[in-house]
């Protein structure tokens, strides 16, 4: 189910009152009947039943209108992990970080509810939203299947149809089961029903664009989850609690309570593993922002292969892996926090980068290369080639290519010759970690055989990765290093950094600029420089990334 919009305040029952009965004509439009058969009827309720597969099975028979695409990934591991919460003796705490669109609510706030009241599993079930509409419009979801739905009525009579209390956020099952939503923020202390406190409480989306960008509004949130919700169940901490939600913030409550103790922490991304050539994407989003879509659709379909070679998805059949690259190249920071379920922080080193535009013909070529091919690397990390043109009037660093994808040994060596043959580096800075000094000395043996000198000069990092990424925050603040906006998994993996997936560029990119700024003052002189080729003269379009 789509997150309910929150509702204005006259005319709250009103509309209420239209979505209900939008919902109602959904179930009878969509939903068929079950014949009337009693052996099948006691089928159905018995594999309900069942502790394992129960719940999958009650959401897959029940509700064909909402579960209307193959389950993803999420809702594969849901169907695993959500009878648990509520079949074992103690009480559990299950976190879950899904992108929007994911359907997350329609199976935490909605089927998986129900499935614990058919079942009697639960007494007082609380449903907390980030307001009481919202949380309203939940529960009125809730009573249009137990009054509409006709496959419930057959197998579960004593269960469904209007019970004792109905009305708008708050209800009473037939068989004395309550829900009862809310909003963030409310007086919950005391809630009972009859005898029972609360022992299912479900938190679904409690924060807000607005209110999460307020370290104050944060605090307050947390302290309210702390002190109010996870204090509501009975002394002998039975009560289950399920906290699913967006990560809109990089230190938004969701985050600071996934860190906490006692949780079972699940998280969940649109694009689970990026595509291998990441590369193409870049070029593809280039030609996306500047010719538009079919353009950048026709040149997808002439390379759907490579390009989606490598990628895993959450939920392919809703969101292919086209729709997620279109998403993204609207807003990288949105699509990162929306989809990937990583903000960027708002003290993240690189968060403003400076760009340059002009290409300048006394640019000092130079480049570097992470082979990323040590023995820990079971899984290839991306190998990043990065080339550099140094203005030696302004001491800055343009960034002019950079190819980050991962590749053989071979691959690596094709691509920095091509390189080569277009810029005509003054020098090449190879980092040697065990056996690449290997890879070095074969790609001087490979551009000699190919006619080219290339010197390629090895070098050891001693200091800490993260420790030599963060010393390239003063000069690219200082606007020393500038970068292209077309190189988008460099500047992704910068502005991610230290929570991005990968950081081969940003540490490549810290050996170019440390190296040429070494070589640039004590090696070289007017006469030993080649100056920049013009622009046109390079054909290297698929290495831009």
């Amino acid at each position: 189910m789509r997150q309910p919009k929150k509702l204005s305040g006259k005319d709250f029952k009103k509309e209420l009152a239209e979505l209900a009965e939008s919902l109602r004509l959904q179930i009878e439009l969509a939903v068929d009947a079950f014949p009337i058969d009693e052996t099948a009827r006691q089928e159905r309720i018995k594999a309900v039943a069942d502790p394992a597969t129960g719940y999958r099975y009650f959401a897959e028979t029940y509700f064909p209108h909402y579960l209307t695409s193959p389950p993803s990934k999420l809702h594969l591991d849901l169907y695993q992990n959500l009878p648990l919460i509520v079949t074992t003796e103690k009480g559990e705490r299950e976190l879950i970080t899904a992108p929007r669109g994911s359907a997350k609510s329609t199976h935490v706030s909605l089927i998986f509810p129900l499935w614990c009241i058919v079942r009697g599993l639960k007494h007082y079930i609380m449903l907390i939203m980030d307001a009481f509409e919202q949380a309203a419009v939940m529960v009125e979801a809730l009573k249009a299947e137990l009054e509409s739905n006709p496959r419930l009525a057959y197998d579960f009579p004593k269960v469904v149809g209007q019970g004792r209390t109905w009305r708008e956020g708050d209800l009473i099952t037939r068989n004395n089961i309550k829900v009862e939503g809310f909003g963030t923020g409310k007086k919950l202390r005391g809630r009972r029903h009859g005898p029972h406190r609360p022992d299912l409480v479900i938190l679904d989306d409690i924060e807000n664009d607005e209110n999460v960008e307020s370290p104050k509004q944060r605090q307050k949130l947390e302290n309210w989850v702390e002190k109010a919700v996870l204090k509501l169940g009975s002394t002998d901490g039975r009560m289950d609690v399920l906290y699913a939600g967006t990560v809109l913030h990089f230190d938004a409550v969701i985050v600071r309570v996934s860190k906490k103790p006692r949780w079972r922490v699940a998280e969940y991304q649109a694009l689970l593993k990026w595509p291998d050539r990441m590369d193409l994407w870049d070029k593809w989003e280039e030609i996306y922002l500047n010719d538009g879509e079919p353009a950048a659709d026709a040149f997808y379909a002439a390379q759907r292969e490579e390009m989606n070679k490598g990628a895993v998805l959450n939920w392919p059949e809703l969101h292919p892996l086209d729709f997620l690259m279109k998403e993204r190249a609207g807003s990288h920071s949105a699509f990162e926090s929306e989809y990937q379920n990583k903000p960027m922080s708002e003290d993240n080193p690189f968060r403003a980068l400076t760009y340059y535009v002009q290409i300048k013909r006394d640019w000092l070529h130079f480049g570097a290369i992470d082979p990323s091919l040590g023995k820990h690397n079971k899984n290839r990390d991306p190998s990043a080639i990065l080339i550099g043109g140094f203005d030696q009037e302004t001491q800055t660093l343009d960034v002019v290519e950079a190819s980050i994808r991962k590749r053989l040994p071979d691959v690596i060596i094709e691509d920095a010759i091509a390189l080569q043959r277009i810029y005509g580096c003054q020098g090449w800075f190879v980092e040697t970690v065990q056996f690449q000094e290997l890879l070095r000395t074969d790609l001087m043996k490979a551009a000699a055989k190919a006619g080219l000198a290339m010197p390629c000069f090895a070098v050891t990092p001693i200091a800490d990765k993260n420790l030599r990424i963060e010393r390239l925050q003063p000069p690219a603040a200082a606007g020393l290093i500038r970068f292209n906006k077309a190189h988008q998994t460099l500047i992704d993996q910068l502005q991610q950094w230290p929570n991005a997936a990968h950081d081969d560029g940003p540490d490549c990119l810290e050996m170019l600029w440390t190296q040429t700024l070494s070589m640039a003052f004590t090696t070289l002189n007017a006469s030993t420089i080649k100056t920049a080729p013009l622009a046109s003269s390079s054909p290297l379009e698929g290495f831009r990334l």
